[in-house]
C-alpha cells in the first residue's frame, strides 16, 4: 500500500513539475507606434533605447479617432505580424459619446450603438477566433461610477454590454475593462465598481479590470487596489492588468502630465510573480507626450526629453544595466526579446517599481499646462515589433484634488486621443 501511495505521489509530482516547465509566459504582441519610427530620426542619441523599448508589446489602440481605412491598415498589420501563437494587444476606445466628462475625445465615427456595433464588428472580424487580450474601453466604467458622472446619461452601461457580448464571442479573447485607480480607493466608488463589472460579466466573459493606464502607480499599489476590488467582489476569479509603462519610480504626488520623475517600468508579461495581476502592459507608449506641460509638446507627440528620463530612471538601465542615453547606444547590452526572458527580470518587478530612484530629478512645471491625455498612434508602421499604433490615448488622472509639485493641473480624469 505505501509503495502504490509513493507511486501516486511520484506520478503526481512528475504531473506537476511537467506542468511548471511547460507554464512559460505567454508571448505578447502589437506593432510598434509610428511615432517611435520618426522619432528615431529626429532623435538619434535615443535610437537605441526606441529600439531596445520597442522589442515589447505596446498595446494597439483600436479608436474610431482613425479612419476607417487606417482601421483596417492597423488590423491587417497586426494580425500579419503576430504569429498565431502571440496573444496580440488591443486596447478597444470607441465607445459613443466617449470622454463625456473632460470632452477631449469625444470625437470620431461612432455617434450611436449602431455605428459601435459596426466599429466592434470590423475588429472581431479580422481577429477572427485568435488569441488577443482586450483592454475595453478607458475611462468609460470610471465614468459610471462617479457620483453624478455622465457616464450613465451618456449610454455607457449599455453599449459596454455590447461591446463585452462581441468581443467575448471569441473564445480566445481575454477582456480586462479599464478602471481609474481612483475608482478603486474609497469604499463608495468600489461598490459601484463591482456592481457595474457584476451586470457587465452578465454580457459575456470578464477575465478580470486593468489598473493604472496612462499612469504612474507602484505595482504594489496596484496590487492592493486590485485585492480591494477582489475582496468587494467577493471573489478571485476576475484579476487585474497593471500599466507599468512609466511606473518604475514610484510616485509621490498625483501628477498625471509628463512625470518628469517617472522611469519605464518591468516590461510587459504574464509572468508578474503578482498573484492578482495576469499581465504587465504597456498601455501608454512610453515616450509619447500626455500634453503642453513640463516641457513636453501636444499629446501624442514624442517628447524627446521626456522619454530620456523615463529611459535613465527606469526598468532597462536599472534592471538590465544597459546605458543611459548620455553613455550612448554603441555597446549596450541586447535588450531581451521575449516575455519569457523578460520574466525572469520582473521577478522583483513589485518592488522594484516601488524603489523611488534617489538620483532622479524633482518634477518641474512649464510656465502653463494643458488638461489633455497621453497618446497613442495614429497611423502604423509596418516592421513587426511588439508594440502599438499611434493613436492619442488617454491618461487617467486621481479623483481628488490634492498638492501639488508641477504646474501640471490636477484633475479627475482627463484623455485626450
Amino acid at each position: 500500500m505505501v509503495q502504490i501511495l509513493r507511486s501516486i505521489a511520484a506520478v503526481a509530482s512528475l504531473a506537476l513539475s511537467m506542468y511548471a516547465i511547460n507554464a512559460v509566459a505567454e508571448e505578447l504582441c502589437s506593432i510598434a507606434p509610428l511615432s517611435y519610427a520618426t522619432a528615431k530620426t529626429d532623435y538619434p542619441d535615443v535610437a537605441f533605447a526606441i529600439s531596445a523599448v520597442e522589442e515589447y508589446s505596446i498595446a494597439a489602440w483600436y479608436t474610431d479617432r482613425l479612419s476607417t481605412t487606417d482601421r483596417a491598415k492597423m488590423l491587417k498589420e497586426i494580425t500579419t505580424k503576430c504569429s498565431e501563437d502571440s496573444r496580440m494587444t488591443i486596447v478597444v476606445y470607441g465607445i459613443p459619446n466617449k470622454d463625456c466628462n473632460a470632452g477631449y475625445s469625444s470625437g470620431g465615427a461612432v455617434s450611436n450603438t449602431a455605428d459601435y456595433k459596426a466599429f466592434l464588428s470590423d475588429l472581431t472580424t479580422a481577429v477572427g477566433d485568435r488569441k488577443v487580450l482586450y483592454v475595453v474601453e478607458p475611462d468609460a466604467l470610471g465614468l459610471l461610477a462617479e457620483d453624478g458622472g455622465c457616464g450613465s446619461k451618456a449610454g455607457y452601461l449599455e453599449n459596454l454590454k455590447v461591446a463585452i457580448k462581441a468581443l467575448s464571442a471569441n473564445a480566445n479573447a481575454e477582456l480586462y475593462v479599464d478602471v481609474g485607480y481612483w475608482t478603486l480607493e474609497y469604499e463608495g466608488q468600489r461598490s459601484k465598481v463591482v456592481t457595474i463589472m457584476k451586470e457587465l460579466a452578465a454580457s459575456g466573459t470578464l477575465k478580470g479590470i486593468a489598473i493604472n493606464t496612462s499612469n504612474y502607480r507602484s505595482t504594489s499599489q496596484i496590487s492592493e487596489l486590485c485585492s480591494n476590488f477582489q475582496t468587494a467582489i467577493g471573489s478571485k476569479d476576475m484579476a487585474c492588468i497593471a500599466d507599468t509603462s512609466r511606473n518604475y519610480v514610484a510616485p509621490t504626488t498625483t501628477d498625471w502630465c509628463n512625470v518628469l520623475a517617472a522611469g519605464i517600468g518591468a516590461p510587459p508579461t504574464s509572468e508578474t510573480n503578482v498573484s492578482n495581476l495576469d499581465y504587465f502592459m504597456w498601455i501608454k507608449p512610453p515616450g509619447e507626450s500626455d500634453g503642453t506641460c513640463n516641457g513636453g509638446p501636444d499629446a501624442g507627440k514624442f517628447f524627446e526629453t521626456g522619454f530620456q528620463k523615463l529611459w535613465d530612471q527606469g526598468y532597462f538601465v536599472n534592471k538590465l544595466g544597459m546605458n543611459t542615453i548620455a553613455e550612448g547606444g554603441t555597446d549596450t547590452t541586447e535588450a531581451q526579446t521575449t516575455d519569457d526572458t523578460a520574466s525572469q527580470d520582473t521577478q522583483d518587478a513589485g518592488s522594484a517599481t516601488d524603489e523611488p530612484d534617489t538620483t532622479s530629478p524633482n518634477v518641474t512645471g512649464s510656465s502653463e499646462s494643458q488638461d489633455t491625455g497621453s497618446s497613442a498612434p495614429e497611423t502604423t508602421e509596418t516592421t513587426e515589433t511588439n508594440t502599438a499604433p499611434p493613436t492619442e490615448t488617454p491618461t487617467v488622472t486621481p479623483e481628488a484634488p490634492v498638492a501639488q509639485t508641477s504646474n501640471c493641473k490636477v484633475r479627475r480624469r482627463v484623455r485626450k486621443l
